[in-house]
């Protein structure tokens, strides 16, 4: 009977502690989203037109619950991470994890592709210090792992052979994707605003209500203007102008090169959400669930759509709708040029991930640690 016992406990034990791997076999593929955002700009658009109705493909979870953030795509797989520290695999057909990696502490922004490696942030549960990893999923195999002092709690930009991030504390940082420091920046005031850069300039804005915007080359502070409310919200840029939304609910369009502000427009609560655009429309929410399309070129509304609810998880845009989560449960798909709910869509917790599609499959994430598929 001891023994029988015996067994059992070491069968529990080595599946409590199954292998921390990703080893899959890929392939260059075009049909892919490596970043939050999709691109540097941060624009949030998916060049698909898609009808009204989706149905669901497959559901499947991970071992923590989600920041507002978002999934990535490779070569047919699915990257994940959660804030229990994990990095999860899955085929983008079947739902089925394919692996997984896990480290001690919290991973808060999405992972990000660099050709067969997987790169991500992992926050420290108990010291002020984030890791900055590589891990190659063709081979197993980790690339590196790199300390850096700061909690990184904001999304990274990936540009040819460089990511760029921001720190809680204020410092921005470039690193190689093969983990070398290129240059750092001190700011000195505390950020939770994630970056975007256009023309090789990066803009995010910090709690004290400044925009800043710095070189991407050498890391110059090239302007910082207090312009109002804390921000909280990440920024997008096109066409050399910025958009980003503060804790007052307004909505700036700047001039990335002299950071002069071209617009703004009041949505009357306050915005945590990063802008999506798509050619002259913007769409932005706010904590009150109303939802806005604006002209880019001079910030005139297009449309308004009242919800009753919560958004805090930027939209994707398509050629013809806009999908936004609501924290409250549920995710809408509206018509790009009217505003209409086309659709809702319930879910099984508050939807924390941004979506994302690619190859007319949507990828949206849920509490608590919910991955879901659609086919359009």
């Amino acid at each position: 009977m001891k023994y029988y016992l015996f067994i059992i406990a070491l069968s529990l034990f080595f599946y409590g502690c199954s292998a921390s791997l990703i080893r899959i076999k890929t392939y260059p593929d075009q049909k892919t989203y490596p970043m939050f955002g999709k691109n540097p700009g941060r624009d949030f658009y998916t060049s698909e037109s898609i009808g009204d109705t989706i149905i669901k493909k497959w559901v499947n979870d991970v071992n923590g619950g989600f920041a507002n953030s978002s999934v990535t795509v490779y070569g047919g797989y699915v990257f994940a991470g959660d804030l229990s520290g994990r990095i999860y695999c899955f085929n983008d057909t079947t739902g089925k994890v394919m692996g997984k990696l896990k480290y001690k502490g919290a991973v808060f922004s999405a992972p990000v592709i660099d050709k067969t490696n997987v790169i991500f942030i992992v926050v420290s549960e108990n010291s002020d210090e984030s890791n900055l990893i590589s891990y190659n999923f063709v081979t197993g195999k980790e690339n590196y792992d790199k300390e850096i002092k700061g909690k990184i709690l904001t999304e990274i930009i990936k540009k040819d052979s460089s990511l760029v991030f921001n720190s809680e504390d204020g410092r921005v940082l470039r690193y190689s994707v093969k983990g070398e420091k290129i240059w750092e920046l001190k700011t000195g005031s505390f950020t939770h605003s994630s970056p975007a850069m256009g023309d090789n300039i990066i803009l995010f804005g910090n709690d004290k209500g400044e925009l800043l915007a710095v070189s991407y080359n050498d890391g110059k502070l090239l302007h910082r203007k207090k312009i109002g409310a804390s921000f909280f919200c990440g920024a997008t840029i096109r066409d050399k102008v910025g958009f980003i939304g503060n804790d007052n609910g307004k909505l700036y369009a700047v001039d990335i090169e002299s950071g002069d502000i071209k617009w703004e427009f009041d949505t009357h609560a306050r915005i945590k959400m990063t802008p999506a655009v798509k050619d002259d429309i913007i769409v932005v929410g706010n904590l009150n669930g109303d939802l806005f399309a604006l002209n880019k070129s001079g910030g005139k509304q297009i449309w308004e759509t009242k919800t009753g609810g919560l958004f805090n998880a930027t939209p994707l845009i398509t050629d013809n709708s806009v999908i936004q989560p609501d924290l409250n449960e549920k995710f809408y798909l509206i018509n790009l040029y009217t505003g209409k709910i086309l659709n809702t869509y319930s879910l099984d917790g508050r939807v924390k991930l941004t979506p994302v599609i690619v190859d007319s499959t949507l990828f949206i994430g849920y509490e608590n640690g919910n991955i879901c598929a659609y086919k359009f």
